[in-house]
């Protein structure tokens, strides 16, 4: 591979990575399709085929997958995904591509479809196996490149390169949850606050309703609530409560304090209004997951 691909490659990694702070993680389709320029350079960063080379290049720059695709990526454990090849010709381009990404150990971008044309990037994946007779590769985040130390597991004790292959997976994955249900929480409610009606996506968070930390915690759209910054603080702290008819409550103690225009029309003069509600019923709050965490912010009150 030419120097001037590989320092092409690791300057899309930063520019992911800067948009991935902006965007909440989550890329429009069509954003990487149409690509980007560096270096007066037009790269597309995918396209229709899973397995993906920008003009010019002589090994892939992305895999993706989308729901009922061609593509397949299965977790494995032990943070291993295996892909399927592309075809039943383990000689196609596609597929030689992987097999030399991985001889060079050259980085690739995973495009994973959360819903509706958006899409997660993963990287930097490593291939670090071929096996043609089973038609796929495998491969992992690499920890060397993103500089994750053994030293910043909860333990503070070495890792095996094994256990800190699976702790990066682990961290990835915790981080791609929260990302792919902020994004279709706040999709489902047009990019504003349930409570307030602020539409800057930036303010924006996917409030559980059930916490993830009950196993009925799970991270699905009618679990969620759009909420900016502050009504989300005020919820997880029982300040402000949804009722199972949609209605807004604030906390009695807080009804009665004075402290400024923030207090007045940020909370108490919300006390009794409705939330605004996704557009598709399905994406609504299911009643009975509000009437759950309600009782809690009753007992608070």
């Amino acid at each position: 591979m030419a120097m001037d691909e590989r320092a092409l490659r690791f300057k899309v990694f930063d520019y992911l990575r800067a948009r991935s702070v902006e965007e909440g993680g989550i890329f429009d389709g069509r954003e990487l399709n149409a690509g980007i320029t560096i270096d007066d350079r037009r790269l597309t960063l995918k396209g229709q085929n899973g397995i993906w080379y920008p003009a010019g290049f002589s090994l892939p720059i992305s895999i993706t997958t989308v729901a009922n695709g061609p593509y397949r990526l299965d977790d494995m454990g032990d943070g291993i995904l295996t892909y399927a090849y592309r075809g039943q010709d383990p000689e196609h381009r596609d597929n030689r591509g992987l097999r030399e990404a991985m001889r060079t150990r050259t980085p690739l971008i995973y495009f994973k479809e959360v819903h509706r044309y958006r899409y997660q990037a993963i990287w930097p994946l490593i291939i670090i196996d071929d096996d043609p007779s089973a038609l796929c590769v495998r491969a992992c985040v690499d920890p060397a490149y993103e500089n994750l130390q053994p030293s910043t597991n909860p333990l503070d004790i070495p890792l095996s390169p094994i256990d800190l292959r699976r702790y990066a997976w682990a961290q990835t994955r915790q981080r791609l949850h929260q990302e792919a249900f902020r994004d279709i929480v706040v999709t489902a409610y047009d990019q504003r606050c349930a409570v307030c009606r602020l539409r800057h996506p930036e303010l924006l968070d996917a409030a559980h309703i059930v916490p993830d930390s009950d196993d009925r915690g799970t991270p699905i759209v009618q679990n969620g609530l759009s909420l900016c910054k502050i009504h989300h603080a005020a919820y997880d702290h029982d300040i402000l409560g949804v009722s199972p008819d949609f209605e807004v409550k604030i906390r009695s103690d807080i009804l009665k304090e004075r402290d400024g225009p923030m207090l007045l029309h940020g909370l108490q003069e919300l006390d009794g209004t409705k939330i605004a509600l996704p557009a598709r019923a399905s994406d609504r709050p299911a009643r009975e997951r509000l009437e759950f965490r309600y009782r809690s912010f009753l007992g608070a009150s």
